[in-house]
């Protein structure tokens, strides 16, 4: 991307910054043994790396920095599963702090130089009937635990630790009501909490705290006026603690959405994210007393910039904003960070390079550098040396000269409207007439694909390693990229969204790129209904379609009361309908769209797997779909894990899953 199509208003643009070091690549100390990587194969190409490197989960992941610099906290593989290890950088040694063999580790924090707070959960049921989580402080050495919340299921948000010396946090969560968080501040140790909230504004969704750790502004989230309406969004602002609330602000609509961000240096001025009326989000001055949006702070030509404020962790100060339209990347309103990102890039110019700034006082800064082909590797830069010492590598096993290259890819859909997609092409291959597969991500209101994208399980780089070209569409309905392309996805399940998946594959045909004669889908939740649904809709096109998770039956989605959706007490009644249709009202669209209605329309061949603890995309799902491709005399390779929930995240069931895909797509692609 033209970092000059992101300046950021108030500061120059960093490209051009002066380097003010030239760092050496250091090799740091290993780490100790219990958690070191085995000695690593040669491999002379990807194809012959096997299934179970490929989705071995990383040796580090999350690494984040003490506060003073002192010491790295990461995930690792102990027990199969993910836990807390700690490194500390003056001795080099490794300490695991946590040691679970039936929970994950999926986020932390450190609350002081001393202490962690993390979540546990079991990831394969985290969407099943058994999902429940912890959120657990823990001192590095792994003593001294607490439970500090229990079950994980409404909101629980870190705004800041404190800077008193006292080791608390500053949290948001609903523990006076089920519908509206508070803030808090908590001593992890005691479990005890102090409420700062005491006459919140009620409906609270989101928390602004000033500089001070003083929450100041709050987003309200209204009653509902009509089934058939978006609920409208509240600002309000106090000056102090000492003074009221008063409504600053309001929005309404699917994307009509003033989301407040930071407060600026003054400690006064808002940073808002807003559409100001526009199809793309940027960031704004908000003038709280004149209640108008100001001048813009930054925003991009193509895609929404909603968020990724830099916040420096011992002042509050904002440093910069990340973004990531082609390729991720950072902005700088501070000059020192934009000199440190300057010279990283210098040093490191072939990866994208994330640095995450510490306090003022600490040596060390934690930095992650990754890029299409390589999974990553932590650094340390030191400050005092001006050095890059090198951490650790995240697959050392997956070899970035093996990897396949990522490139951007635009193009226009039938009506239109231009779709970003990402397309990976097998390393040594001609990019000519190659099998192809289009993976298309779930949701499907999300963003799924960036310009580097690993992940938990990096299918393209693993699909690409055999031989196949790897689409990655960001259809209508995936946000991130505007207003229209976001609503266009209204009630075009099956139709306008099935399309720009379509109209993907045949611009990479008509490209040159990829062989109409060897095309098929492979997706999850949504995406595996788009692959079901690209099936019956084009069923001359496609060669063959592995779906998992996947919704097979709109209505079937709109009414089964066994999911964990329908917690949200009138989501079906209301956002469903506006979003996706009714079955009392659209019934005639919804047959026609739903697989499970039309499986006899399928001529290719169909691979389906489900999890068994799925509320998310109930088995029913499955089941339906299996009985209707059996009612049509249509084969249908039917597997399901009973074991798992939406997605799959035990080692054994995602190395069998990823092996009978690529038995599968050999066999049809081939």
């Amino acid at each position: 991307m033209n970092l000059a199509l992101f300046c950021l208003i108030r500061v120059r643009c960093v490209a051009r910054l002066p380097m003010f070091f030239l760092p050496a690549l250091l090799v740091m100390a290993p780490v100790s043994a219990q958690l070191a990587t085995r000695a690593m194969p040669a491999y002379a190409s990807a194809a012959e790396i096997p299934v179970s490197e490929f989705f071995r989960l990383p040796s580090y992941s999350q690494m984040a920095m003490s506060p003073d610099g002192g010491k790295l906290a990461a995930l690792a593989p102990i027990n199969g599963r993910e836990n807390l290890v700690v490194i500390d950088l003056e001795t080099r040694k490794s300490t695991a702090t946590t040691s679970f063999n039936s929970v994950d580790v999926n986020w932390f924090t450190w609350v002081d130089n001393g202490r962690l707070i993390f979540r546990a959960s079991n990831r394969q049921l985290e969407t099943g009937v058994g999902r429940r989580g912890a959120m657990i402080a823990i001192d590095v050495d792994g003593q001294n635990s607490r439970n500090i919340a229990g079950d994980i299921r409404g909101g629980f948000d870190i705004l800041s630790r404190t800077r008193d010396g006292s080791g608390e946090l500053i949290v948001s969560t609903n523990l006076r009501d089920l519908d509206s968080d508070d803030v808090y501040r908590l001593n992890t140790r005691t479990g005890r909490t102090k409420l700062l909230t005491f006459d919140s504004p009620g409906r609270v969704v989101a928390w602004v705290i000033d500089q001070t750790l003083e929450p100041r502004v709050a987003l309200r989230l209204e009653p509902r006026e009509s089934a058939s309406k978006p609920r409208r969004r509240t600002l309000w602002h106090r000056k102090s603690a000492n003074d009221s609330w008063a409504q600053i602000g309001e929005s309404a609509g699917d994307v009509d959405r003033m989301l407040p961000l930071a407060f600026d240096e003054d400690n006064q001025t808002l940073l808002v994210s807003s559409r100001n009326q526009g199809d793309r989000s940027a960031v704004y001055r908000y003038d709280i007393s004149s209640k108008r949006l100001g001048e813009v702070v930054a925003q991009h030509p193509w895609i929404d910039v909603a968020g990724g404020l830099v916040i420096h962790p011992g002042n509050g100060r904002v440093l910069g904003i990340r973004h990531s339209a082609e390729m991720p990347g950072a902005s700088w309103f501070d000059e020192r960070y934009a000199a440190i990102q300057a010279g990283l890039d210098k040093a490191l110019p072939n990866t994208v390079n994330r640095v995450t700034p510490g306090d003022d006082a600490a040596r060390f800064l934690l930095v992650f550098a990754q890029s299409a082909t390589d999974a990553g590797t932590y650094y340390i830069f030191d400050s005092q040396k001006r050095a890059l010492d090198r951490v650790a590598a995240t697959r050392e096993w997956l070899p970035p000269a093996l990897m396949s290259e990522r490139r951007f890819v635009m193009y226009r859909a039938r009506d239109g409207l231009n779709i970003p997609a990402w397309l990976t092409v097998p390393r040594g291959a001609e990019a000519k007439n190659l099998p192809l597969i289009v993976h298309v991500h779930g949701g499907p209101w999300v963003r799924g694909y960036q310009g580097v994208q690993w992940g938990r399980w990096p299918d393209a780089q693993f699909f690409a390693s055999r031989g196949y070209a790897v689409l990655e569409p960001e259809p209508r309905g995936s946000v991130g990229f505007g207003a229209k392309h976001y609503q266009s996805s209204f009630k075009q399940w099956g139709l306008a969204m099935q399309d720009d998946i379509t109209d993907g594959a045949l611009h990479l045909v008509n490209q040159g790129i990829a062989d109409k004669s060897r095309m098929c889908l492979f997706g999850g939740s949504y995406g595996g209904y788009a692959t079901l649904q690209g099936l019956v809709k084009d069923p001359d096109l496609w060669k063959c379609g592995h779906a998992y998770v996947a919704v097979t039956d709109i209505e079937l989605k709109q009414n089964v009361t066994w999911s964990d959706t329908a917690r949200y007490s009138d989501y079906y009644e209301t956002d469903f309908k506006r979003w996706i249709g009714d079955a009392a009202t659209d019934r005639e669209r919804f047959d026609a769209t739903s697989p499970a209605k039309n499986a006899a329309k399928i001529k290719a061949a169909v691979m389906l797997t489900m999890g068994g603890q799925d509320q998310r995309v109930p088995i029913v799902h499955g089941t339906t779909m299996r009985d209707a491709m059996e009612k049509a005399g249509k084969p249908l390779d039917y597997h399901v894990y009973l074991d798992e929930a939406h997605g799959f995240n035990g080692h054994a069931n995602v190395v069998d899953f990823y092996t009978r895909t690529e038995r599968f797509f050999a066999k049809h692609l081939k």
